[in-house]
């Protein structure tokens, strides 16, 4: 295996990530379809030989998981494409596509063992068992482990869900054939009949699996919270600019591996010209894009870090926001001075999900008392929900 791994880096080590992980995913279905139409082709023979149900439907496990090897070739090789004009965002997604329809024939058969495992289970059939029987179902078992490792190798190496996924079906194929193979060592030997309930036994784990994967797949296709490890990085490269005050509401969107787009709000001081928050704002989206591939779009949010005024109301803000008890945070704070030198307060109020209390009630609650504080004060409020992570607000 590692030296077709070797073969592989060696091969793609000059192509881009998108064309590498292509490869990687098309050489990966191109081994699926071959090892699995083999071990087809071995099982559905001594099947129909031995008269097994359960080695037979095992054999047609293993030609779905060839024809999950031919989408999933497909789908890598639809994810290859550049965005165009209909797909601005790229082609990634059809890989996931890939691995959700896999994981609906993975559904599928799981739902036919069922369905035969039952018929098996109430009309018994005597099996007759040869030594040839023993040895294709221990190199099915041997091969099958190969392709988990191999799998979730190549699954590792281009961060792939679809060929993770394929891994742990190929993992319930061990499980299948392991199953198979005892009970028909222990029917060979004592004579009981246990063909069906293996196979029923074998066929709810596939079911649980697969039910499982179309969930992941799923969460993916509609936009999920990106991983710990991505926000850290995200993180690290905010918290290395020195240039800005804080920052808040990161917002990530993910099309694939490859295709990541985010905005942020950065918090720069008020008094400086357009033209230097510009600068600071470019290397930032620079730095994103160089460093770990990412479209980044930063909103520039100017903090006033010299008005006494301004300070005060902050403080009067936060006293309000404590006084609920709620875990409630701000940032986004601007002040406006009004023609009749009312104030206009304009903040943004972060609420946490166990937070039972409407954003309409805040809202009103909030201004009432910020008015018995400050006098005729207005505040327009915008209430944040779920954001990716904590923000590094200065204020």
């Amino acid at each position: 295996m590692q030296l077709f791994l070797n073969w592989l880096a060696k091969k793609n080590r000059h192509r881009s990530a998108l064309e590498r992980r292509a490869n990687y995913g098309f050489f990966a279905g191109l081994v699926g379809i071959i090892s699995n139409l083999i071990l087809f082709g071995l099982k559905i023979v001594i099947g129909v030989i031995s008269g097994s149900i359960a080695i037979i439907t095992d054999a047609v496990n293993n030609l779905s998981d060839m024809l999950s090897s031919v989408v999933t070739v497909i789908g890598f090789k639809m994810a290859e494409k550049k965005p165009d004009h209909d797909h601005p965002y790229g082609h990634e997604r059809s890989e996931t596509i890939a691995g959700f329809l896999i994981s609906m024939v993975i559904l599928f058969v799981g739902l036919q063992f069922t369905t035969t495992s039952f018929k098996k289970i109430l009309d018994p059939v005597s099996v007759s068992y040869a030594p040839a029987v023993y040895v294709v179902l221990a190199l099915s078992i041997g091969l099958k482990i190969w392709q988990v490792l191999f799998y979730r190798r190549v699954g590792q190496i281009i961060d792939s869900l679809t060929l993770v996924a394929t891994a742990k079906d190929s993992l319930n194929d061990v499980y299948a054939t392991i199953a198979v193979l005892v009970s028909a060592v222990i029917q060979n030997m004592t004579g009981w009949q246990l063909d069906g309930y293996v196979g029923l036994a074998v066929a709810i784990y596939i079911l649980i699996s697969a039910l499982t994967m179309i969930r992941s797949f799923i969460s993916s296709l509609l936009g999920h919270q990106p991983e710990d490890a991505l926000l850290a990085k995200m993180t690290t490269l905010l918290d290395d600019s020195e240039a800005i005050l804080g920052y808040h509401d990161l917002m990530v969107h993910q099309y694939g591996p490859n295709s990541i787009f985010a905005t942020v709000h950065i918090e720069l001081d008020s008094g400086w010209s357009l033209n230097h928050a510009h600068k600071v704002i470019d290397k930032i989206e620079h730095d994103f894009w160089h460093q770990q591939h990412i479209h980044m779009v930063c909103h520039v949010d100017p903090i006033d870090i010299r008005s006494r005024k301004s300070a005060q109301i902050y403080e009067a803000v936060q006293a309000v926001i404590g006084h609920y008890q709620l875990g409630l945070q701000t940032h986004d704070f601007h002040v406006e001075r009004l023609v009749n030198s009312d104030h206009l307060i304009q903040f943004d109020v972060i609420v946490p999900d166990s937070v039972k209390v409407s954003d309409d009630e805040l809202l009103v609650g909030i201004n009432h008392d910020l008015r018995k504080i400050l006098g005729d004060v207005t505040a327009e409020i915008t209430f944040d929900h779920n954001y990716a992570m904590h923000d590094h607000t200065l204020i």
